[in-house]
């Protein structure tokens, strides 16, 4: 049985009438298709294209002109069948991770919540943070008491609920923190605001909530880490 239907054989049929090498091919790919692969079936044919989804005995993908297809691995050459297993472990490792992270933002914010008007630890702002993270159960990423995650980059992500803040000498049109400040973001609002929580705060060493905009910022930094 072959392992391509037949408007892959005519593919391949009209680019050898036309010409056409797997390079060309690829030069032509279009703009986004970063995930190509050049596969191999077990008859030496070839085909460009980005894999969709895979299963135990399976690989789905879809050709440079939008087409899609289901292929048997066992059609595929050895090395292409082992690229698929990468490609689902791969898959796989991200999806864990997305699932932890969310899970763990989740508990920060659930935690944040239980300790409204309550003094955390010494009262300080970075105290929540980190009693908070103990009760978790996370980690930091290396030894900088103030690095809690994945540093965002605010022009391709937005803050999130579970995000932890931290503020340098950041002047806004109504405050201005310390040198220092740390606060947990707990909830989004409208037009790109945020609610954080946070305590020593106008010297109140209790967690309580401010809405915010992080894009009025006027001087100072304003870093969000992303726990992973």
């Amino acid at each position: 049985m072959a392992l391509i239907p037949p408007p892959h054989e005519a593919l391949w049929l009209q680019m050898k009438a036309a010409g056409l090498s797997l390079l060309t091919l690829l030069i032509l790919t279009p703009p986004g298709w970063c995930g190509v692969r050049l596969f191999r079936d077990t008859e030496g044919r070839k085909i460009a294209a980005e894999v969709l989804n895979a299963g135990p005995d399976w690989v789905q993908i879809k050709r440079i002109d939008g087409q899609k297809f289901t292929i048997p691995l066992v059609k595929l050459s050895a090395d292409d069948r082992a690229w698929v297993a990468e490609w689902k472990k791969q898959r796989d490792a991200n999806a864990n991770a997305t699932r932890r992270e969310l899970e763990n933002r989740a508990k920060l914010v659930a935690y944040c919540k239980a300790q409204a008007d309550r003094q955390v630890g010494d009262g300080e702002c970075w105290a929540l943070a980190n009693e908070a993270f103990k009760a978790c159960g996370l980690r930091r990423p290396g030894r900088h008491p103030r690095v809690w995650g994945r540093l965002i980059d605010l022009t391709k992500e937005k803050p999130l609920p579970g995000d932890i803040v931290e503020f340098r000498t950041a002047r806004f049109p109504d405050s201005i923190t310390g040198p220092e400040h740390t606060a947990i973001v707990v909830a989004t609002a409208a037009e790109g605001r945020i609610v954080v929580a946070e305590q020593n705060w106008c010297e109140i060493k209790k967690v309580s909530r401010r809405e915010m905009d992080p894009a009025a910022l006027i001087s100072g930094e304003l870093m969000f880490y992303r726990p992973g």
